[in-house]
């Protein structure tokens, strides 16, 4: 079976080499490398062991290839003689053998640099010792047990003396942590010493997660997470790595109370970590997942028109190179599978499966400037998606009369919501800097799949106790919104209602008073201008309660926290009003409710609506919508040689709305400076803008007031 090195052709990969290049790309940490160490029974001479490596290496050239993603977007092979083999050699004293080990055993893994194979030879004062690590991407083909034996065999082939080597296995990547040999790192150790932590050390672990969430390492336990730019969906992520990771749990409503790690301490409970053990299995084909599902309902039953089109475009300031662009958004195309989803009906039944990397050239998704003269970004928007044919994504760049570049990034709703533009333009800035220096993107953190998720909750169904949450917190309630207006209480439903939009602008200082004012009540600026929202309604219409619809990211497992798809659910909350209740109070009932409901906000209001009693075709028990978009991703900086390039989002055109009154809280922080909004869009046949306005008016009204509390 020897083979022999030949010119650095591309060769073709494996079905299987494929599947765990691209598990190595996106999930690095459900990669483990296989690891073996040996001691010799006599000391082995340390240049002919060196040649015995490296001429087993040469027989089984794939031992030392490389793995590379073309331009032509092909995964090939390489073999190359002048590559680097993976031989090292270490002199070390025994009491730091095991932290050498550590570090080659778990060692980041480049599949365009680094070879699947690597030997490390240990001189101790005691011992020599050899440590092989094999990458799983050519586990099928080769065995660490094989090799060894073949290294021995070509050691004594090749010796002078007629003392055969022999070789003592002590540790395997299999082994446990109670090996008698050699002790390895014990990764549950704060599960397994959480139930005897103080309170200063649970303050460092929730500060520590603090400093990697915010990007902050001078945090320290007496700062304010939210004056490091800390807000409800970063405490959701704290919130689920310290119950993950640590055992410690923390509730919303302590958060906000007490944001600081020295005084959070103080609420926390421990219990036992629930470190999830995912499986991994080639998920050539998905269901759809609960909140899929929910939306595909209503997009076929708008006959898959573009309503769920979410027609995004940013505007550059400076020149921007299309091709490295292009190259950028490739790598992301490639790292998040979603971006490359089609969806299959069959027999009514819809599943979703990733478009192989081998045949990704086959779609048409990018259009350069070049390509689009005379495109608009209207005609782009009302593009109609066919998602069993083509990639779910239009990426095209546009040209003024003046040459500035304009990006149209059209994405169907079915493969992202709000929270993955985070992830993606996040990626697609690191992307762009790595190409625009000719290297390959590396990431930080896996991109999982909402493929994973979808098989999850297939095999685990609804969680019943999330339902029950719900049903009793909406039983009984008053559904709709009647203000006692002639033209809310009698309009009749349109097919395409008469659509239109307000904003209400906010000054810096009015942001300072709000910002202050839910400090000072252990709230947040989406509670209190939701508040304001709700206390007006109530004064128009001299409501008894209200039922109100919101947007919640549905990431309540932190493994999914960056994953891009649509996983965001519509949930609806109830308030009931009291007459002697003043703003403060009916703040604090608002925020408590508000805080409480995230940790059941994974279950899709369709669910929750058939939990009520309610038919299919009710339509939604809200006509009232309320959410924030806070800290924009769509505007922001890519990084190059001569300076940063900004971009600016495009805001869309608001002519569809599927609620009578929406109101969509933007704070967005713009050259160090906040910029707080309040756009308003409704359905004009049934609020009338003079009503609206009114609305209006008292939410400024009640907000201005703040700041002289």
């Amino acid at each position: 079976m020897s083979e022999q090195y030949c010119e650095a052709s591309p060769l073709a990969v494996s079905e299987h080499e494929e599947y765990i290049w691209m598990l190595q790309l996106q999930q690095p940490e459900q990669i483990v490398q296989h690891f073996e160490l040996y001691k010799f029974d006599a000391e082995p001479e340390l240049s002919l062991l060196k040649m015995s490596i490296r001429n087993v290496i040469e027989q089984h050239p794939d031992l030392n290839s490389r793995f590379i993603f073309s331009e032509d977007g092909d995964l090939n092979k390489i073999i190359d003689p002048s590559f680097d083999l993976g031989i090292q050699t270490l002199t070390t004293d025994t009491n730091q053998l095991e932290q050498r080990l550590s570090y080659f055993k778990n060692k980041p893994w480049n599949a365009e640099t680094d070879p699947p194979l690597n030997a490390l030879i240990i001189q101790t004062e005691q011992d020599i010792l050899l440590a092989l690590c094999l990458h799983p991407i050519l586990q099928e083909s080769y065995q660490l047990n094989n090799i060894i034996e073949e290294i021995k065999n070509n050691y004594n082939e090749n010796q002078i003396n007629s003392t055969q080597l022999q070789t003592i296995l002590l540790e395997t990547s299999e082994q446990t942590a109670s090996s008698p040999t050699l002790t390895s790192n014990d990764q549950n150790h704060d599960q397994k010493a959480s139930n005897t932590l103080s309170q200063n050390e649970i303050s460092q672990i929730i500060l520590t997660e603090f400093k990697n969430i915010l990007a902050e390492p001078e945090m320290t336990a007496e700062d304010d997470f939210f004056d490091f730019g800390g807000h409800s969906l970063l405490a959701t992520r704290v919130i689920g790595y310290l119950q993950n990771r640590h055992g410690i749990e923390l509730s919303f409503n302590d958060f906000f109370k007490s944001p600081t790690a020295s005084a959070l301490a103080q609420y926390a409970s421990l219990k036992n970590a629930t470190t999830q053990q995912n499986s991994h299995e080639k998920l050539e084909q998905a269901p759809l997942t609960f909140t899929q599902d929910f939306l595909w309902q209503a997009y076929s039953a708008f006959d898959f028109s573009p309503i769920y089109n979410l027609p995004f475009a940013i505007e550059f300031q400076d020149q921007i190179d299309e091709e490295i662009f292009f190259q950028a958004f490739h790598d992301l195309v490639v790292r998040h599978v979603g971006l490359r989803t089609l969806f299959k009906i069959d027999n009514e039944k819809v599943t979703q499966s990733i478009a192989p990397l081998a045949s990704l050239n086959q779609y048409k998704w990018f259009w350069s400037s070049n390509e689009s003269q005379g495109v608009t970004l209207a005609e782009e928007a009302a593009y109609k998606f066919d998602l069993s044919r083509e990639l779910p994504i239009r990426i095209r760049f546009l040209k003024n009369a003046n040459g500035q570049q304009t990006l149209s990034f059209l994405v169907h709703h079915m493969v992202i919501d709000e929270w993955s533009l985070n992830s993606i333009m996040s990626d697609l800035e690191t992307a762009y800097y790595a190409r625009l220096n000719q290297q390959t993107p590396r990431w930080d953190m896996p991109a999982n799949s909402i493929h994973e998720l979808a098989i999850s909750q297939q095999k685990n169904g609804l969680n019943s106790e999330h339902i029950q949450y719900w049903k009793d917190l909406l039983q009984g309630a008053t559904y709709g919104l009647d203000l006692k207006n002639s033209a809310t209480s009698t309009a009749q439903p349109m097919l395409e209602p008469k659509v239109e939009w307000l904003e209400l602008k906010f000054s810096p200082e009015t942001y300072q008073s709000i910002s202050a004012f839910s400090r000072l009540h252990h709230s947040s600026i989406f509670s209190v201008i939701y508040t304001a929202i709700i206390s007006s309604l109530q004064k128009t219409g001299d409501l008894k309660e209200i039922v109100i619809g919101t947007s919640a990211s549905g990431r309540t497992d932190p493994y999914f926290f960056d994953t891009v798809g649509y996983l965001t659910t519509m949930v609806a909350h109830r308030t009931q009003f009291s007459p002697e209740q003043n703003f403060a109070q009916l703040l604090e009932k608002t925020s408590q409710m508000l805080n409480k409901s995230m940790a059941y906000a994974d279950t899709p209001i369709n669910h929750i609506q058939k939990a009520l009693g309610l038919a299919d075709d009710a339509g939604l028990i809200f006509d009232v919508y309320i959410h924030i978009h806070s800290n924009n991703a769509l505007n922001g900086a890519f990084k190059t040689p001569q300076g940063d390039v900004q971009y600016r989002q495009i805001l869309p055109e608001r002519n569809e709305s599927m609620f009578g009154l929406h109101f969509e809280i933007m704070d967005n922080l713009i050259n160090d400076q906040h910029q707080l909004s309040l756009i308003v869009t409704y359905q004009a046949h049934r609020y009338p803008t003079a009503l609206v306005e009114q609305i209006g008016e008292m939410i400024q009204n009640i907000l201005n007031e703040l700041n002289r509390k």
